[in-house]
């Protein structure tokens, strides 16, 4: 087994075992990121068992299931909805700063916690199922490089990835919509069905951009810095063949400065998410100078040690601002295209000091 594999089964090893044995040690404790709404926030998570899908993580004929996590406000009314995708290795928390922002100032909001493609994920019995082995692997492996076999099969493994995270997000939007029709319990009551907005990170991000392309009744997505891998058709002749069909619906596209910087130095090829933008009907960009892809994220603040273990640069110390700075630009944003306000109040670059 290569030396850099034995290193990451280290690192999940150690990732599992504080989950299960020492929670106090890697999630300590941390000032919560403000909240400028003035809802107050019900929670509810539910597991929801796709019976269309079979699990393709596990050995067991089992059929796919997901946990889902609500925030809403207590408020009788209702609210748009904003449906939150986490990143590979992520959480369903991952984003619960976010999340409580936009359910304080109106929103009902939905985290899918992606099995076997987050650490782990507790069902609403108790149950946890940790990330699956080979994803992992493959997700601390698959980085670019100048060999085209290597690219090819970095392009099919990430297309497995997203069918599986585009069935998950679509599987729990047509089951909220069902169950908003059906009018079952206080959630679904307060759901505008009308107005539904997308958002993820890295992967979750992904799958944000891919689904709202899928469907037709998707009015916003905000993609935090992940690379659009469903816009990819193929890869042939060392190259990714891009979707060149112009993207419909508004699109926010967040990244940091260095991946930012790093695209924009690509050789050979354009990076797919300045492919799309360029060919979008209404797509803004957005660049956080000095934070790092995990400062997109809750991440940094509640348990800095899996930052680290996870991260692949130098986290942001100063992570509340990173984190309340991304929040009011997703709030703001969502504001516009769902709730219709009349100035889009997000900037083109936001810079973050750090402590």
């Amino acid at each position: 087994m290569k030396k850099r594999n034995i290193i990451l089964l280290i690192i999940a090893a150690i990732i599992v075992l504080s989950v299960v044995i020492t929670p106090k040690i890697l999630f300590p404790k941390h000032e919560e990121p403000k909240v400028t709404g003035n809802h107050e926030v019900c929670v509810m998570m539910d597991t929801w068992t796709d019976v269309n899908r079979k699990e393709t993580y596990s050995k067991e004929d089992e059929n796919r299931f997901v946990t889902v996590k609500f925030w809403y406000p207590k408020e009788e009314g209702t609210y748009p909805l904003v449906v939150f995708s986490h990143g590979a290795t992520g959480m369903i928390d991952s984003n619960y700063s976010t999340c409580m922002e936009l359910a304080s100032n109106g929103y009902v909001v939905v985290s899918i916690g992606h099995t076997y493609q987050a650490i782990y994920v507790e069902d609403v019995n108790g149950k946890k199922t940790f990330i699956n082995g080979e994803f992992f692997n493959q997700v601390m492996t698959d980085n670019g490089s100048d060999d085209s076999d290597h690219e090819r099969a970095v392009y099919e493994n990430s297309q497995k990835w997203m069918e599986v995270r585009t069935g998950d997000m679509n599987f729990v939007l047509d089951t909220i919509i069902a169950k908003c029709e059906a009018k079952e319990d206080d959630v679904f009551c307060r759901i505008n069905l009308d107005e539904i907005g997308l958002f993820g990170h890295s992967l979750g991000g992904a799958t944000a951009v891919a689904v709202g392309r899928q469907r037709n009744d998707i009015d916003a997505v905000i993609d935090l810095e992940g690379t659009m891998l469903g816009e990819y058709e193929d890869y042939e002749n060392d190259n990714y063949v891009i979707n060149s069909e112009p993207y419909q619906v508004p699109l926010l596209d967040v990244n940091s400065g260095a991946v930012y910087e790093a695209a924009k130095s690509m050789e050979n090829r354009e990076y797919v998410n300045f492919y799309v933008g360029r060919n979008a009907a209404d797509f803004h960009e957005v660049v956080f100078q000095n934070i790092s892809h995990l400062n997109f994220t809750d991440l940094p603040l509640i348990s800095p040690i899996l930052a680290k273990m996870l991260g692949t640069e130098d986290v942001n110390n100063n992570a509340k601002e990173c984190i309340e700075t991304v929040n009011d630009m997703v709030l703001h944003y969502f504001d516009y295209y769902l709730k219709g306000t009349d100035e889009l109040m997000i900037e083109e670059e936001y810079v973050i000091p750090s402590k």
